[in-house]
């Protein structure tokens, strides 16, 4: 007999802050698009305090977080840390797509 799978946690979070119109929550239910929903990678790397190849990681296979990563990026996040593990936690049960960075041209200021 199958067990059925849980339904995944879903969450609300603020994209980081920045000069441009405003925010509107994003529905997250794993890690990658907890971190995606966050900004764009640059944005998030530089406040997250690891090099975008790593970001890159995390989002892939979360299992390969650190937890003072994790512990970060709850506070970027303003989230508690077993809501970090609970995205992480399904995401490596159930693997995702990972959210592919905006394309196009940079934005002119």
């Amino acid at each position: 007999m199958k067990t059925p799978k849980p339904a995944p946690l879903t969450i609300q979070v603020l994209p980081l802050e920045r000069e441009q119109p405003p925010k509107v929550p994003v529905a997250c239910r794993s890690l990658a698009e907890l971190i995606h929903s966050l900004g764009t990678r640059k944005e998030v790397s530089e406040a997250w305090k690891v090099v975008p190849r790593t970001l890159a990681l995390r989002m892939q296979k979360p299992e390969t977080a650190t937890l003072e990563e994790l512990q970060r990026l709850a506070e970027l996040a303003k989230l508690d840390l077993p809501t970090v593990f609970e995205l992480a936690y399904y995401q490596m049960r159930n693997p995702v797509v990972v959210p592919t960075p905006q394309l196009g041209r940079p934005k002119q200021h």
